[in-house]
């Protein structure tokens, strides 16, 4: 499930008001030969399909073609502020771009292949990226190899641009989509909307692969460090039970992940998404749960399904703990899920 920008966040990246943002997106929809334009299904969502004040939900390319027409009043303004604009401008693109590498590589199942700082992807995530089709990618390929007829490209190298993967798939680094994105930027037929993105996309796609290489390196260790935090804060306590690990009562405390590692790589540092648990509990929510996708409702289920018994509802301390418990679980779950990114 795509998980869009809430026009109060998308007011924020921007730096204007909800109510000038909506000003702005009626003036989009009014005018439809106008050269900027925004698509519904493309740019942004409706959450209602009613009204005639209806809330929208915004792509990340919606987003960055905002900015785009935002920018033209900037033309003349004084000479001493370009420089922080340009800095705003390209962290801006970092947001949006890393945005939706993180929902494509979630949705995917991740990275193909890593060697050195190139990470690859597959051709699928490549066009969601691009937010192009097959036969624009292939057409930008194909320029792309017979690049000597254009002017300063650089044409496409294996093991640098794209590898050949064991299914046979050509499969493409952040330098294969940066070179891709700077040829659309330059000799596809696009509308002012989409070239933004795609230019937005060879600006920093590189950036923000090099990121995500980073952060997968060392996400063990990050992993690691934020369980540590997770029972410290929890005051080395079974946040179930309420048994504590001290002197003379050694018992073994998990971090369990309320989402799991494998589909929400994004939360798996975040101490919220961790409950501090007995060993022997977090075994037997795992076996009673079986393989497959983890959510905190999940555990939801488990503590009122098969261990009710560990909350004795006529104590005090115990019916405090289970309602905090609780209100962690449905808390969590709501924040995040249908992929609702974290992010900064």
């Amino acid at each position: 499930m795509r998980d869009l920008l809430t026009d109060k966040e998308t007011a924020k990246i921007l730096g204007k008001r909800v109510d000038r943002l909506y000003k702005d997106v009626d003036f989009f929809d009014k005018y439809d030969d106008d050269e900027w334009e925004l698509n519904e299904g493309e740019h942004f969502e409706f959450v209602t399909k009613r009204g005639t004040l209806r809330e929208r939900r915004f792509y990340e390319e919606g987003v960055e073609a905002l900015a785009r027409y935002y920018e033209r009043e900037e033309i003349g303004i004084l000479a001493i502020v370009i420089e922080a604009l340009t800095h705003r401008r390209r962290r801006r693109k970092r947001i949006l771009v890393s945005r939706r590498i993180t929902q494509e590589l979630i949705e995917s199942g991740g990275l193909v292949e890593t060697r050195g700082d190139l990470a690859f992807v597959n051709k699928s995530t490549t066009i969601s990226i691009l937010q192009t089709n097959g036969v624009g990618l292939r057409n930008s390929v194909n320029r792309l190899t017979t690049s000597d007829s254009l002017d300063g490209q650089e044409g496409l190298e294996i093991e640098k641009h794209f590898l050949i993967s064991e299914k046979d798939e050509t499969i493409w680094s952040q330098k294969g989509l940066a070179s891709i994105a700077v040829d659309m930027r330059n000799n596809s037929s696009l509308g002012k909307s989409r070239k933004a993105w795609v230019e937005a996309v060879g600006e920093v796609v590189e950036d923000c692969f090099k990121l995500e290489v980073k952060r997968l390196a060392g996400s063990p260790k990050r992993i690691d460090q934020a369980i540590i935090r997770a029972k410290r804060a929890a005051n080395n306590t079974c946040q179930v039970t309420g048994a504590q690990k001290k002197r003379g009562k050694n018992i073994q405390l998990d971090g369990h992940h309320l989402f799991d590692k494998v589909n929400r790589p994004d939360l798996a540092d975040l101490i919220d998404n961790i409950l501090v648990l007995e060993s022997s509990i977090h075994s037997e929510f795992h076996s009673w749960k079986g393989g497959g996708e983890c959510v905190p409702k999940d555990f939801l289920n488990f503590i009122s399904q098969a261990r009710g018994d560990l909350f004795d509802s006529s104590n005090s301390r115990t019916t405090q703990r289970h309602a905090k418990l609780v209100a962690k679980l449905v808390t969590l779950q709501k924040n995040y899920e249908g992929n609702h990114l974290r992010y900064t």
